[in-house]
């Protein structure tokens, strides 16, 4: 089974109920006439739909049939900004990411400046080379790639285990939003800014500092969004 096949099964029924095809408590059509419907094989539409259920978006019920849940049981960060998308643009989305960014990432920056090692600081040095490398070469891919990995060091950093698996959906939400700001050269110039001041927080293990200059790093990002991101 093509796992591209599967993914796009997925995307389809999720648009049918984010479009309002299929409404939350309403079951979806039966097995056999939804998988001709979508030109997929059972086997596929039956992946596609385990799969919509760990996140949330649908419960089997045994011989009823399979219904779509209210929007506050689904668990996936991706479902619910596809529904989002229907009634809020991208800079509103993309501004509501940035507020829990900042819940999370704030607290990490102090944290990670209590417990950071030598490998922590090695692994944001070298990011932040990377970026001014990117940004030199005007290579947006790799600036967001290294940002990532800076943003990720800080989560390792702050040596709670569970905090990247938590993070771990936010930041796949955030790589478009982050592609379409980092093609803009004052963008790159505002994080690498900031992402030195973050380390020189962090490397100095300043608490204080490291929360406020990643406060204000997500105040900065907050200003790029709305600058660069369409409100519709």
């Amino acid at each position: 089974m093509a796992q591209s096949r599967v993914e796009a099964t997925v995307n389809e029924l999720l648009a049918s109920v984010v479009n309002g095809g299929v409404k939350p408590g309403e079951s979806l059509p039966a097995e056999a006439a939804l998988a001709q419907s979508l030109d997929v094989s059972r086997l596929t539409l039956r992946e596609a739909v385990r799969i919509l259920t760990d996140r949330g978006v649908l419960r089997p019920v045994h011989g009823s049939g399979t219904f779509v849940n209210p929007p506050e049981q689904w668990t996936d960060l991706g479902s619910m900004i596809a529904l989002q998308a229907q009634t809020s643009g991208p800079r509103e989305i993309a501004l509501d990411l940035v507020e829990i960014r900042r819940m999370i990432e704030v607290a990490a920056s102090g944290l990670a400046a209590e417990r950071r090692t030598d490998k922590d600081l090695s692994v944001m040095e070298m990011s932040l080379a990377q970026f001014r490398t990117g940004h030199g070469e005007d290579d947006v891919a790799a600036t967001v790639r290294s940002d990532l990995t800076f943003h990720d060091a800080i989560l390792r950093a702050a040596g709670n285990p569970f905090l990247p698996t938590v993070f771990d959906p936010l930041r796949e939400a955030l790589l478009a939003g982050r592609a379409e700001t980092s093609a803009h050269s004052e963008v790159r110039v505002h994080a690498m800014a900031h992402h030195e001041a973050i380390l020189v927080a962090i490397r100095d293990r300043d608490v204080e500092a490291a929360q406020s200059t990643m406060a204000a790093h997500m105040d900065q990002t907050a200003a790029d969004i709305t600058a660069h991101v369409p409100a519709r």
